[in-house]
């Protein structure tokens, strides 16, 4: 196993304290996520890619769930499913409940109709099929994740193992609020998937606000 951590010019010693527990520690000067899983990706040595957001935690199987689901030849990428990190208040807890599950539907349903739509927070495919198709989109702060799997399922089978678990933050969407965060995911996965425009900063504003 080999730990990557990319790091996007933080401001604060994400870089210090990465350096202590990871096999390699990355500084891009540009920002954008798909930059980053892409230089993450080219240094990487493996023949299984796992990528795992900055604000996320694996279930302590997880890893060994994934490795599995790969003695398919067939299957070309992974995604995990995903909780909630932080204990809440009843309502934010409820939330996250159902937006979780919800993701985790979408990601199942599409993945057995061969369209898979993976969001990225825990999802891992083989490092030649990466390459293949050409890592992720660098151009786009929203959606690169849902265009990578698309891409992905084109070329093999993908699929969700459930008891691959990951934990991840709701700090995003609590911060721009529940109606407000949908809106502007919605917003920019309509310009992506049906207009073909190509959404970045000033669309999505919290990758330089966070």
């Amino acid at each position: 196993m080999e730990i990557i951590v990319v790091d996007s010019d933080s401001p604060d010693n994400t870089r210090a304290i990465a350096t202590k527990y990871a096999d390699k520690v990355i500084n891009l000067k540009d920002r954008g996520v798909g930059r980053a899983r892409n230089a993450g990706a080219k240094m990487a040595e493996g023949e299984i890619l796992l990528f795992l957001d900055a604000d996320t935690l694996l279930g302590f199987d997880s890893m060994a769930e994934i490795y599995q689901a790969f003695t398919d030849p067939h299957v070309v990428c992974v995604s995990g499913t995903v909780a909630g990190l932080e204990r809440l208040g009843i309502t934010d807890s409820l939330f996250a409940f159902v937006h979780y599950c919800f993701m985790n539907k979408v990601a199942t349903l599409t993945a057995f109709f061969g369209f898979p739509l993976f969001p990225t927070v825990c999802c891992a495919c083989r490092k030649s099929i990466f390459d293949r198709v050409g890592g992720f989109d660098e151009d786009l702060a929203v959606a690169e994740d849902l265009a990578f799997s698309r891409r992905m399922g084109r070329v093999g089978k993908c699929v969700v193992n459930k008891e691959a678990k990951a934990y991840t933050s709701v700090r995003r969407i609590k911060r721009f609020g529940l109606i407000g965060a949908y809106l502007m995911y919605f917003r920019n996965y309509l310009k992506v998937f049906i207009l073909n425009h190509r959404p970045w900063v000033q669309d999505f504003p919290h990758v330089h606000e966070i």
